[in-house]
């Protein structure tokens, strides 16, 4: 594929009100990504009202022309890397899969070399979308490293595209199992906005200003040994959200040594051995739904409940 220009005339259907953010405005356009790839191409120059370069924070109104220059996709450079994927879900345009703990989703920063998700999906299909760049073939959305659950990989740039739009939109039914220390109320909504730790900036936290994040937790059951199960959705998607939230309320994750500190606790031996044995926070995406982008058919998966989680749950 190579690099385009998109012409739109803004209408009165784009816009809401007597004007808008550009960045909004150009997310719901037909053909373009989500918010937060067009916002890179903002930083890049790529937006243009007639011959004037606008920024994401420019106010579009009805009538104005609007081009875009959209740059073709970075090639794919991974080396494939053969994996046991446990597949939920395959056709032409998307896989569905269940990421294990202890593998991450892409290569990050200085981690070229590490094998990860992407690596498998490179060796399983030679069709996955280019999208997300160079190191993240497929990938729409990420689990962290420690986290398992359910993840959905588009094969080609048009799904991409509009699987982003549905997240960005909030249109993705997100639910996460989650054991954390303490007497979790019956239910609860955590509304905090999520930004980087100013006092350690490789961790989130809850800041003032921080971009808007909820997330909606009812419990399951509360144990009498001093820990819950709870169901969490997600209605934003940011970096350790569940982690960050429930730990700002004093529920945090078992396992979770990054956010939590763990609490001694008089359970049997075969929980505190499957404490020990736990291998990151206890925290599962058991549920994720989604409209298919080429078909509308509304699709949903949900996975049984993992070995180590039916240990815990045991009264």
């Amino acid at each position: 594929m190579k690099a385009k220009t998109l012409t739109y005339i803004i209408d009165a259907s784009h816009v809401r009100g007597k004007g808008e953010r550009a960045d909004k405005v150009l997310s719901r356009l037909e053909g373009l990504p989500s918010r937060s790839q067009v916002k890179l191409w903002f930083q890049d120059g790529r937006v243009r009202r007639g011959l004037e370069t606008i920024d994401g924070s420019s106010v579009l109104h009805e009538g104005d022309k609007i081009k875009v220059s959209v740059p073709a996709p970075r090639r794919l450079n991974l080396e494939p890397k053969k994996m046991d994927l446990q597949i939920l879900h395959e056709d032409e345009d998307l896989i569905v899969l269940y990421k294990p703990k202890g593998l991450s989703m892409h290569p990050g920063a200085g981690q070229k070399d590490t094998i990860t998700l992407a690596h498998g999906l490179m060796a399983h299909s030679k069709n996955l979308s280019t999208t997300g760049g160079e190191f993240r073939p497929g990938i729409v959305h990420r689990l962290d490293k420690n986290t398992e659950g359910v993840v959905v990989i588009a094969k080609n740039n048009e799904v991409h595209e509009n699987l982003s739009r549905q997240f960005s939109n909030r249109e993705i039914d997100r639910a996460y199992w989650a054991l954390c220390w303490g007497k979790f109320p019956t239910q609860m909504i955590i509304d905090a906005p999520i930004g980087r730790n100013p006092r350690d900036r490789k961790k989130m936290a809850v800041v003032s200003a921080g971009r808007e994040s909820k997330t909606e937790a009812r419990l399951i059951k509360y144990f009498e040994e001093g820990y819950s199960w709870v169901e969490c959705k997600l209605h934003t998607g940011r970096t350790h959200q569940i982690r960050v939230h429930l730990t700002h309320k004093k529920y945090g994750l078992l396992g979770d040594h990054e956010y939590a500190k763990r609490r001694k606790l008089d359970w049997s031996e075969k929980k505190e051995a499957a404490y020990e044995n736990l291998n990151g926070q206890a925290l599962v995406a058991f549920r994720l739904g989604f409209t298919h982008p080429r078909t509308g058919e509304k699709l949903k998966f949900e996975v049984e409940k993992p070995a180590w989680l039916k240990i815990f749950i045991e009264t």
